[in-house]
């Protein structure tokens, strides 16, 4: 009984168009019919829900804004150390640099000091042969 029923307004619809009136058919199918008007529906509940949500939505803005500022902090304290980084590793090279100076004016001393050495040996050399052959 109730297939029949919903299967009501299709089978009227479609009647006419086993009369012949295919036009007035078309024309049914196309146009809305009246319905009854809805009940009143209780909001209350909707309501408060969306009450629930606007403030959990202003929640979740202050935790925004909170984290936005905490990753600002983040961010300038990374800068700060990106900059102390920079100069120690500018510090770093002036003082390699010196150390290469220093190592360079080391070595051109100790090349000069083994030359004086190696004067010196020779001297001591041609000085004792020198004495072998004039004392006997």
């Amino acid at each position: 009984m109730g297939a029949l029923r919903m299967a009501l307004p299709f089978v009227q619809k479609i009647l006419p168009m086993l009369d012949g009136n295919f036009g007035t058919a078309v024309s049914q199918m196309m146009t809305p019919h009246p319905q009854a008007p809805p009940p009143p529906a209780n909001l209350v509940p909707l309501e408060d829900g969306l009450a629930e949500l606007q403030t959990q939505q202003r929640d979740l803005r202050d935790q925004i804004v909170e984290q936005n500022t905490s990753l600002k902090r983040v961010e300038d304290q990374l800068e700060m150390v990106r900059e102390a980084t920079d100069r120690n590793t500018l510090e770093q090279q002036e003082l390699l640099e010196d150390l290469k100076g220093v190592g360079n004016k080391i070595n051109l001393f100790v090349l000069l000091a083994l030359g004086l050495l190696a004067v010196s040996i020779f001297l001591n050399v041609v000085m004792y042969l020198h004495l072998q052959r004039v004392l006997p």
